[in-house]
C-alpha cells in the first residue's frame, strides 16, 4: 500500500499519483533519510531511492536534502513521483483498451491481465486510470472535462470487466449497489485438477494465515473462524490437467476466490501465493523468478477472469450486463 500521513483521508483514485508524503515515526528519529524512506517505499531499491533524492524529487521542509541527512520524528518527507514518457503519455485520442459499453454516465472496459487499475506500490505509471484520464480529462476546458471514477477494482493480474463512472452522481449511486452486494459478478478461473463435485457452495471463513511467511496471505477456516465467505462454483470444462470453473462470489472478501479454490484442492493456475508453492511468491519479491518457478506456474499471472458484470443503470432504468470473453492465455490451457 502507498503510505499516507496520519489522519489523511482516502486517496482520490480518479487521479494519477503525483506525490507521496510520509511522517517520520519516533523509532526513526536520527536515522538517515535514505534508510527511513526504505521503510515506506519498500518496493524500491536503495539505489533507486538515492536517485530520487539526488534528482531533487525528495524534500524536507520544502528543501532538497542528501541521502545521509538525519531525520527527526514528526518531520514530513515529500516524494514527488517522476513520470517518464510511457503508455500514459499517449495522445488523448489514443485508447486501445477494449470498450464493452460506453455512454455519458459510464464506461465498461475489458481490462487485460497485467494492467493495474490505479497507482499503488511501485506501479505509479501506466494504470487504467492513466489511460482513462487521457481519454476524458480536459482541465483547460471545464465544460468538457470528465473525471473518471472507478466503481470497483480488480487485481493487476486479474483480467476482465471493470466499470468506471463518468458522472459523479451516477458513480455514487452505482457504487452503493456494489457496497450493498446488489451487483452480480461472475468469474472464470482455470484451476489445477477438478473439484470432487461438478458444482457446489464453498462456505469457509477467511482470515490471516498465521503459518505463512507471507504477511498478506489469507487462509480458509473450516472451524467457523475468520470472516464469513461464500463462493458458488460450477465446472464448465475440463481436461486431464485443468478445469475451467465458473465462480459466483456471494461475499467480497480479499482473495476470496483464490483462497476458496485452493482450500478445496484446486488452486488457480499461475497463483504465486495460493498455488503449488508460496515460496515462488517470496522468490518474486527478491527479484526475478527462476526458470523452474516459471515452468511450475504455467502462466505468468493467476488464471482469473472477471467474465460478467450485471448492474442496474439508474438513468436507463434497467439492468445491464457486460461480458468479457475468456482471454487466449486461459483458453489455451483448456483447449
Amino acid at each position: 500500500m502507498i503510505p499516507r500521513l496520519p489522519g489523511e483521508g482516502p486517496r482520490d483514485l480518479s487521479k494519477p499519483l503525483e506525490e507521496i508524503q510520509v511522517q517520520v515515526p519516533q523509532e526513526s528519529d536520527g536515522a538517515r533519510l535514505d534508510q527511513t524512506l526504505q521503510q515506506f517505499l519498500h518496493w524500491r531499491s536503495r539505489n533507486s531511492i538515492h536517485r530520487l533524492i539526488k534528482g531533487g524529487y525528495v524534500t524536507l521542509a520544502e528543501r532538497s536534502s542528501r541521502p545521509s541527512r538525519r531525520v527527526h520524528a514528526g518531520e514530513v518527507i515529500t516524494v514527488r513521483i517522476p513520470h517518464r514518457p510511457r503508455a500514459e503519455d499517449v495522445a488523448p485520442g489514443d485508447f486501445d483498451l477494449p470498450v464493452l459499453f460506453e455512454d455519458q454516465f459510464m464506461i465498461a472496459i475489458d481490462k487485460p491481465a497485467g494492467l493495474a487499475v490505479h497507482p499503488a506500490g511501485k506501479r505509479v505509471n501506466d494504470t487504467l486510470i492513466h489511460h482513462l484520464h487521457k481519454r476524458y480529462r480536459r482541465p483547460d476546458d471545464p465544460a468538457h472535462d470528465v473525471v473518471p471514477r472507478l466503481m470497483h477494482r480488480l487485481d493487476r493480474e486479474t483480467s476482465g470487466v471493470v466499470a468506471i463512472g463518468l458522472d459523479e452522481q451516477f458513480h455514487s449511486e452505482v457504487t452503493k449497489q456494489f457496497e450493498d452486494r446488489e451487483v452480480r459478478k461472475t468469474y472464470l478461473a482455470v484451476v489445477h485438477g477438478c473439484p470432487a463435485q461438478p458444482s457446489g457452495m464453498i462456505d469457509f471463513g477467511i482470515g490471516p494465515d498465521k503459518r505463512s511467511a507471507i504477511r498478506l496471505k489469507l487462509a480458509a477456516h473450516r472451524d467457523g473462524a475468520g470472516r464469513p465467505a461464500l463462493t458458488h462454483y460450477s465446472v464448465v470444462e475440463r481436461n486431464e490437467r485443468y478445469s475451467l470453473v465458473e465462480l459466483l462470489p456471494k461475499t467480497g472478501r480479499t482473495h476470496q476466490l483464490r483462497v476458496h479454490m485452493s482450500a478445496i484442492g484446486c488452486p488457480l493456475v499461475g497463483d504465486k501465493i495460493y498455488g503449488l508453492d508460496e515460496n515462488i511468491f517470496l522468490e518474486q519479491l527478491e527479484g526475478e523468478l527462476s526458470e523452474e518457478s516459471r515452468e511450475r506456474l504455467v502462466l505468468p499471472r493467476h488464471a482469473l477472469h472477471a467474465h460478467r458484470l450485471r448492474i442496474f443503470h439508474p438513468r436507463q432504468g434497467e439492468e445491464l450486463e457486460f461480458v468479457a470473453e475468456l482471454p487466449a492465455d486461459m483458453r489455451q490451457l483448456i483447449d
